[in-house]
């Protein structure tokens, strides 16, 4: 158990680290907004990750792979979602803004719930999270595991996706990281507008 542990939540880094909308969200609110907004995206992921962890280890992540119903409704839905952000990001003031160091500026500019909200349901309406958690727990957990370590897992997994992007976070908001990006930041808001659309439209062409 011990061995399958590390292996879990080495898997788990590797997942959370691959660039996706998780890791475009959380830099977009962490670089275009505050530190707050960054760490609320970033519990917002993490409180989605308990959410697919729940109802893998109650075995409903095998209903809503087979279901092609289920399945094409939550790929819409979330492909929807991430082309609305987006979009969002492109066309909104505050990516024509450059960094200010007036941090009370920032934080009228987006609200913690706003910030928790993106993030949860970013990952949420994911059915790539729902399949790669579906693939952990079938491939790497064994249907002999006792309950109580699948929980273990989960948790484990919960806290270092979640640690992964507060991490993430507090290297995006470092005030010299900042001043390094400060010319560039409408593009910035630009690109992750477009990566968000990109990752939208080839969400929606993913087959069952």
């Amino acid at each position: 158990m011990i061995a399958q542990f590390f292996s879990i939540g080495l898997i788990a880094l590797l997942g959370a680290m691959l660039p996706g909308p998780d890791f475009a969200i959380v830099t977009k609110n962490s670089l275009l907004y505050s530190r707050m907004s960054g760490y609320f995206t970033s519990f917002g992921v993490g409180a989605a990750i308990l959410v697919h962890m729940s109802y893998c280890v109650l075995g409903l992540a095998l209903v809503i792979s087979s279901s092609l119903l289920l399945f094409s409704l939550i790929k819409y839905i979330g492909a929807s979602y991430l082309i609305y952000l987006g979009l969002n990001s492109l066309f909104s003031k505050q990516s024509k803004k450059l960094f200010s160091a007036n941090k009370k500026a920032k934080k009228t500019e987006i609200s913690h719930f706003v910030s928790f909200r993106q993030g949860f349901l970013c990952n949420l309406l994911n059915p790539k999270a729902t399949l790669f958690f579906l693939s952990l727990f079938t491939v790497v957990i064994k249907p002999e595991t006792p309950f109580h370590w699948e929980i273990i897992y989960a948790m484990e997994i919960f806290f270092i996706a979640t640690a992964w992007f507060c991490s993430l976070t507090i290297i995006l908001s470092h005030s010299y990281i900042k001043r390094t990006l400060e010319k560039a930041e409408k593009y910035i808001a630009r690109f992750l507008g477009l990566f968000l659309i990109g990752f939208g439209v080839a969400l929606a062409f993913v087959r069952h």
